[in-house]
């Protein structure tokens, strides 16, 4: 009996000892990167699930390195997180890392053994392989990321484009970023182009992208005035497609395709140009642009034409319009750079000895008829235009016929439901209308040429209705107040005098 209790007794105090011996605290697990993860940074985290202890502080200590032996081992400083950012590890490389943890004297195991690796070369975005036509200035775009991991820890991304697939020309475009974009500068127009993208740190390079092709526009491509256009002004706006990256444009117009004499341009700003002051009327023109910057002159673009207008194209009245009202506005087609316009009117169509000559400004292209014409009669009416000393021909000979004595005459318009003053006027028009009902009027107030210097519209009420216009602004002299409702008008002449 007494043996069996010294046996007892003696293998309690073994596992007593044995339990003592043991550590409380036991190996990291390892969490991220996975294992045998590809394409990671040379910053990755590493990152492990923290391990409980007895109450003291839980240190850690990382192990990382290029064999999985860990014969030279990197080994920071011990830790007391669960995680270590890396800085600057070799690119396209294979690691193997692990961890153990320790609490005062108690010290686990190492954690298993986990590897990742690096990631080796960036992916190219834009232009795409084989992309044509690009600008000389053309933006080039890697990935800002390997396999869905954003690209961190490096310090630049470094571009190369070369005409030669070596990369070893003298017109070789070299830059470098803080982005994953880099502009291009004066690359040639006309050529293919090779590029390719890297990134660095302070220890390490990775290998070039794949080497991918685009092209640069040989020359500018006209749009407007499209090709064999024709009816139009002095003052036209020649457009071509935009280029970005040049230094200015060549523009030259000439009266033949050879261009043996042409007017010459420069455009630094835009991809436009205004032909204003050099053009006659009726005259076939070409035209063509190249874009120029620091190394390079793009070719010529292909040649446009287009023709000048040779007369006037009539608008309203319409030809052969009838029951027009007996002051009508005389409209034709804008033809931009011109100084005047000569209009024409009368009752018959011979233009030898017309009844009405007028001039307008070149800036309007309408007159307005001020002394009333007579009812129910048919006059013919032309107009030309003039710039310096070249004349359009006259435009077609149009005609119309006015509106009978009584037609669509209604109280409002009755001279005596109307009254205008003061008169003379020192700056300030009141208009009273007497009508049975809202009207919208159309007031003009003309000069003595039938120029529109003022016009606005406003509601008349029903009874006795005023309004106010200010004049201050126009020149002292003698003007023609009219009031058009559809197709009624009345007409009244004042004189401004401040």
């Amino acid at each position: 009996m007494k043996k069996l209790i010294s046996t007892l007794l003696f293998l309690f105090v073994v596992a007593l000892l044995n339990l003592s011996a043991q550590t409380d605290v036991y190996p990291p697990t390892l969490m991220e990167p996975a294992n045998e993860a590809a394409d990671q940074m040379p910053d990755v985290i590493l990152d492990w699930a923290a391990v409980g202890g007895s109450g003291g502080t839980v240190m850690y200590e990382l192990q990382v390195d290029v064999t999985d032996a860990f014969t030279n081992p990197f080994a920071p400083e011990p830790t007391e997180f669960s995680g270590f950012q890396m800085t600057d590890l070799l690119f396209g490389q294979t690691y193997y890392w692990r961890v153990r943890a320790w609490e005062g004297t108690d010290v686990s195991d190492w954690s298993e053994v986990w590897s990742f690796t690096t990631f080796s070369v960036l992916e190219n975005n834009k232009p795409s392989n084989g992309n044509a036509d690009n600008d000389p200035n053309v933006e080039l775009k890697v990935k800002n990321a390997v396999s869905g991991n954003f690209i961190s820890g490096i310090l630049k991304y470094e571009f190369e484009a070369d005409t030669s697939m070596n990369f070893d020309s003298d017109v070789k475009f070299h830059g470098m970023s803080d982005t994953n974009f880099l502009s291009s500068r004066y690359l040639l127009f006309g050529e293919e182009y090779y590029w390719h993208a890297r990134v660095f740190h302070a220890t390490d390079t990775c290998p070039w992208s794949e080497s991918w092709t685009f092209s640069i526009v040989a020359a500018p491509e006209l749009d407007e005035p499209g090709d064999g256009d024709t009816d139009l002004g002095l003052a036209t706006t020649l457009e071509w497609d935009e280029i970005e990256g040049v230094v200015d444009f060549q523009v030259q117009i000439a009266e033949d395709d050879q261009f043996t004499d042409p007017y010459g341009a420069i455009v630094e700003e835009g991809f436009e140009y205004m032909t204003d002051g050099f053009m006659t009327f009726d005259t076939e023109y070409f035209w063509r642009v190249r874009a120029r910057h620091a190394n390079d002159i793009s070719d010529w673009s292909e040649v446009f034409s287009f023709t000048t207008i040779a007369a006037p194209i009539l608008d309203s009245p319409e030809n052969g319009e009838l029951d027009v009202q007996v002051n009508p506005l005389l409209e034709w087609e804008e033809i931009t750079g011109v100084d005047f316009y000569q209009v024409e009117y009368n009752n018959t169509d011979n233009f030898d000895d017309p009844c009405c000559h007028e001039t307008v400004e070149g800036t309007d292209n309408s007159f307005q008829v001020v002394f009333l014409l007579d009812y129910e009669t048919t006059f013919y009416w032309r107009a030309r235009s003039i710039k310096g000393i070249d004349t359009t021909a006259w435009s077609e000979v149009w005609s119309f016929t006015t509106r009978a004595e009584d037609f669509g005459i209604e109280e409002a318009f009755d001279g005596n439901s109307i009254n205008i003053y003061p008169n003379p006027s020192s700056g300030k028009l009141h208009i009273d209308i007497d009508g049975e009902e809202n009207t919208e009027i159309t007031i003009r107030v003309m000069d003595m040429i039938g120029q529109v210097q003022l016009e606005d519209k406003a509601v008349f009420s029903s009874g006795n209705s005023s309004r106010i216009f200010d004049l201050s602004n126009l020149a002292n002299g003698m003007y023609i107040v009219n009031l058009t409702k559809g197709d009624q008008s009345y007409s009244h002449k004042i004189t401004l005098y401040k």
